[in-house]
Protein backbone atom coordinates (compact mmCIF):
# COMPACT_ATOMS: atom_id res chain seq x y z
CA UNK A 1 0.00 0.00 0.00
CA UNK A 2 3.14 2.36 0.54
CA UNK A 3 4.48 1.10 -2.33
CA UNK A 4 1.38 2.47 -4.33
CA UNK A 5 1.80 5.98 -2.53
CA UNK A 6 5.07 6.61 -3.32
CA UNK A 7 4.50 5.94 -6.97
CA UNK A 8 1.69 7.86 -6.99
CA UNK A 9 3.98 10.74 -5.48
CA UNK A 10 6.41 10.52 -7.97
CA UNK A 11 3.98 9.86 -10.97
CA UNK A 12 4.72 12.79 -13.69
CA UNK A 13 2.38 15.72 -13.24
CA UNK A 14 2.22 15.88 -16.87
CA UNK A 15 -0.86 13.71 -16.76
CA UNK A 16 -2.73 16.10 -14.98
CA UNK A 17 -4.24 19.02 -18.01
CA UNK A 18 -2.86 21.98 -18.26
CA UNK A 19 -6.25 24.04 -17.33
CA UNK A 20 -6.40 21.70 -13.82
CA UNK A 21 -3.03 22.47 -13.28
CA UNK A 22 -3.98 26.36 -12.75
CA UNK A 23 -1.60 28.22 -15.50
CA UNK A 24 -4.73 29.65 -17.06
CA UNK A 25 -3.24 33.58 -16.71
CA UNK A 26 -0.47 34.65 -14.58
CA UNK A 27 -0.75 33.91 -10.97
CA UNK A 28 -1.35 37.09 -8.41
CA UNK A 29 1.41 37.21 -5.63
CA UNK A 30 -1.68 36.34 -3.27
CA UNK A 31 -3.74 34.67 -5.85
CA UNK A 32 -5.01 31.08 -5.53
CA UNK A 33 -2.24 28.54 -5.08
CA UNK A 34 -4.06 26.55 -8.27
CA UNK A 35 -4.55 23.04 -8.30
CA UNK A 36 -0.96 21.13 -8.78
CA UNK A 37 -0.44 22.31 -4.92
CA UNK A 38 -3.70 20.97 -3.91
CA UNK A 39 -2.95 17.89 -5.67
CA UNK A 40 0.45 17.44 -4.36
CA UNK A 41 -0.89 18.60 -0.83
CA UNK A 42 -3.50 15.33 -1.09
CA UNK A 43 -1.10 13.00 -2.25
CA UNK A 44 1.53 13.86 1.02
CA UNK A 45 -1.31 13.73 3.20
CA UNK A 46 -1.95 10.20 1.54
CA UNK A 47 1.46 9.10 1.86
CA UNK A 48 1.67 9.87 5.83
CA UNK A 49 -1.47 8.28 6.42
CA UNK A 50 -0.03 5.14 4.80
CA UNK A 51 3.14 5.42 6.74
CA UNK A 52 1.99 6.07 9.99
CA UNK A 53 -0.70 3.16 9.51
CA UNK A 54 1.79 0.83 8.49
CA UNK A 55 3.10 -2.28 10.45
CA UNK A 56 6.69 -0.72 10.91
CA UNK A 57 5.88 2.55 12.52
CA UNK A 58 2.52 0.36 14.68
CA UNK A 59 4.91 -1.35 15.89
CA UNK A 60 6.82 1.75 17.52
CA UNK A 61 3.91 2.38 19.59
CA UNK A 62 4.83 0.60 22.79
CA UNK A 63 7.34 2.59 23.05
CA UNK A 64 5.75 5.46 22.88
CA UNK A 65 2.59 5.26 24.82
CA UNK A 66 4.84 4.94 28.64
CA UNK A 67 5.63 8.36 27.99
CA UNK A 68 2.59 9.71 27.54
CA UNK A 69 1.21 7.88 30.59
CA UNK A 70 4.58 9.05 32.51
CA UNK A 71 3.53 12.35 32.17
CA UNK A 72 -0.12 11.84 33.59
CA UNK A 73 1.38 10.01 36.56
CA UNK A 74 4.04 13.23 37.30
CA UNK A 75 1.12 15.81 37.57
CA UNK A 76 -1.23 13.14 39.55
CA UNK A 77 1.04 10.71 42.04
CA UNK A 78 -1.68 10.40 44.68
CA UNK A 79 -4.28 7.40 44.47
CA UNK A 80 -6.65 5.62 45.84
CA UNK A 81 -6.20 2.08 46.34
CA UNK A 82 -8.12 -0.10 48.08
CA UNK A 83 -9.54 2.92 49.95
CA UNK A 84 -6.17 3.96 50.94
CA UNK A 85 -4.67 7.43 49.27
CA UNK A 86 -0.81 7.04 48.23
CA UNK A 87 1.74 8.19 46.53
CA UNK A 88 3.07 6.36 43.74
CA UNK A 89 4.77 6.90 40.31
CA UNK A 90 5.82 4.15 37.78
CA UNK A 91 9.13 5.18 35.22
CA UNK A 92 9.58 3.21 31.53
CA UNK A 93 13.64 2.73 32.53
CA UNK A 94 13.46 -0.57 30.27
CA UNK A 95 16.40 0.48 28.76
CA UNK A 96 18.81 0.28 31.19
CA UNK A 97 19.76 -1.80 33.42
CA UNK A 98 19.04 -1.88 37.42
CA UNK A 99 22.64 -1.07 38.22
CA UNK A 100 22.51 2.30 35.62
CA UNK A 101 20.00 3.91 37.32
CA UNK A 102 20.79 5.73 40.38
CA UNK A 103 17.76 7.18 42.64
CA UNK A 104 17.80 10.26 45.21
CA UNK A 105 15.79 12.67 47.72
CA UNK A 106 16.29 16.16 48.32
CA UNK A 107 14.20 16.08 51.95
CA UNK A 108 14.27 20.24 51.91
CA UNK A 109 13.81 21.22 48.61
CA UNK A 110 11.25 18.37 48.20
CA UNK A 111 12.53 16.79 45.16
CA UNK A 112 12.72 12.97 43.75
CA UNK A 113 15.84 12.51 41.37
CA UNK A 114 15.84 9.95 38.58
CA UNK A 115 19.21 9.22 36.64
CA UNK A 116 20.25 6.42 34.20
CA UNK A 117 23.09 6.44 31.55
CA UNK A 118 24.27 3.50 29.32
CA UNK A 119 26.99 3.65 27.52
CA UNK A 120 28.54 1.36 24.79
CA UNK A 121 30.81 1.11 21.99
CA UNK A 122 27.65 1.95 19.33
CA UNK A 123 25.07 4.19 21.22
CA UNK A 124 24.59 6.01 24.50
CA UNK A 125 21.68 6.73 26.39
CA UNK A 126 20.35 9.24 28.89
CA UNK A 127 17.35 9.60 31.55
CA UNK A 128 16.47 12.23 33.99
CA UNK A 129 13.64 13.12 35.72
CA UNK A 130 12.75 15.39 38.89
CA UNK A 131 9.84 14.91 40.89
CA UNK A 132 8.20 16.89 43.34
CA UNK A 133 7.41 15.11 46.46
CA UNK A 134 3.67 16.57 47.75
CA UNK A 135 3.19 17.77 50.49
CA UNK A 136 1.21 14.68 53.03
CA UNK A 137 4.49 12.41 51.74
CA UNK A 138 7.42 11.91 53.67
CA UNK A 139 10.26 11.88 51.40
CA UNK A 140 12.33 9.28 53.99
CA UNK A 141 9.04 6.39 53.28
CA UNK A 142 9.22 6.74 49.63
CA UNK A 143 10.33 2.95 48.12
CA UNK A 144 11.57 2.01 45.24
CA UNK A 145 11.28 -1.43 43.37
CA UNK A 146 12.72 -2.03 39.32
CA UNK A 147 10.36 -4.54 37.81
CA UNK A 148 11.11 -7.28 35.33
CA UNK A 149 9.43 -5.34 32.39
CA UNK A 150 11.69 -2.72 33.23
CA UNK A 151 9.43 0.05 35.15
CA UNK A 152 10.88 1.72 38.23
CA UNK A 153 8.46 1.83 40.84
CA UNK A 154 7.82 4.90 44.08
CA UNK A 155 5.24 4.06 46.60
CA UNK A 156 4.69 5.78 49.80
CA UNK A 157 1.93 6.46 52.34
CA UNK A 158 -0.17 9.92 51.82
CA UNK A 159 -1.61 11.60 54.46
CA UNK A 160 -3.31 14.75 53.94
CA UNK A 161 -1.64 17.46 54.81
CA UNK A 162 -3.49 19.79 57.10
CA UNK A 163 -5.15 23.15 56.44
CA UNK A 164 -4.63 26.19 57.45
CA UNK A 165 -7.94 27.17 59.03
CA UNK A 166 -9.11 30.67 57.35
CA UNK A 167 -11.71 33.16 59.18
CA UNK A 168 -15.27 32.06 56.93
CA UNK A 169 -16.08 36.09 57.18
CA UNK A 170 -14.41 38.91 57.30
CA UNK A 171 -15.64 42.68 57.47
CA UNK A 172 -13.57 44.69 55.63
CA UNK A 173 -13.67 48.69 56.80
CA UNK A 174 -14.15 51.41 53.97
CA UNK A 175 -12.33 54.33 53.98
CA UNK A 176 -14.27 57.52 52.60
CA UNK A 177 -12.26 60.45 51.29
Amino acid sequence: MMQRSVQQLLRPFRTVSVAKRGFIGPPGPWGPRGSIFDELQNRVSQLERDFFRSPFVMSWRPFQQPIDNEAFRIRNPIIEEDGVNKFKLEFDVRRFKPEDVKVSTDTQERVLTIEAKYKDAESSFEYSRKVGIPEGVEPKQITAKYTSEGTLQFEAPYTEPAKPELPKEQELKIEHK
